[in-house]
């Protein structure tokens, strides 16, 4: 028994993912175990793991299977993380810095916004290693619980969502779920940044009234169900933001 984080109820806790369980499907090798990095860098060092992230501590069964799995994974699953997404099937464009990018226009905003934000929610009230550079302080943890436990569908501008790609390249990060990084921009803007199974999540964490630049802006999971993604075009492209800001 314990105090379910996202109810606040005392009830039984269960062991919990914090990045959802389907979304290591095909990831396991010939001897059936996962491969885990510590951060992005150009030289990957895998390191052995028999299962995914999870925390017996975090979740009570219904919140996790009913209100985190029925209602935000199930969509994603069906979705971004299925064959179903085929990031070849959607026009290139190239933007005036040379960067090439798609815009994903059949993204449905409520149900993929509530469910990245409740992986972001996930992996800052969890203690485990993987997650550290995960937090996201109480102001914020407490108004995601909310978001998720409610079902608010907050405002483009509210924990804005960037996404990149590995997927027009060869880099071993198609394939692997790298450790969540905090990282700093110009203008005191703070984000944390999710590359999971080829795609790159970036989630900006400030004040909604927090100014950000036209390029970020343009760029976010809209309300008209429109995703850009930005592809990194070589091994040496890690900076998660380059292709928009620079």
């Amino acid at each position: 028994m314990g105090i379910c984080r996202l109810c606040l109820k005392d009830k039984k806790l269960i062991k919990a993912h914090i990045i959802p369980d389907f979304m290591y499907k095909g990831m396991k090798d010939e001897k059936n175990v996962f491969h885990s990095i510590k951060g992005i860098s150009d030289e990957i060092k895998p390191i052995p793991l028999q299962t995914g992230e999870f925390d017996k501590g975090i979740l009570c069964e219904d919140c996790d299977n009913r209100i985190l799995g029925g209602k935000y994974e199930r969509y994603a699953k069906s979705l971004i993380f299925s064959d179903k997404l085929n990031l070849e099937t959607y026009p290139t464009y190239k933007a005036e810095n040379g960067k090439d990018f798609s815009i994903l226009n059949d993204i449905n905003y409520d149900k993929m916004k509530l469910f990245l934000l409740s992986v972001l929610w996930r992996a800052s009230i969890t203690n485990r290693p993987f997650f550290k550079e995960i937090d996201l302080g109480y102001k914020h943890e407490c108004r995601i619980k909310k978001i998720l436990f409610e079902n608010i569908i907050p405002d483009e501008l509210e924990y804005p969502i960037l996404a990149t790609s590995f997927s027009q390249t060869k880099h071993p990060l198609q394939q692997i779920i790298a450790q969540p990084k905090r990282i700093k921009f110009a203008n005191n803007i703070n984000g944390y940044s999710f590359s999971m199974r080829g795609l790159n999540f970036i989630f900006l964490v400030n004040s909604i009234n927090h100014s950000l630049p036209k390029s970020m802006t343009e760029s976010i999971l809209n309300k008209n169900n429109e995703m850009t993604i930005f592809y990194h075009k070589n091994k040496q492209d890690f900076n998660i933001l380059n292709s928009i800001l620079k």
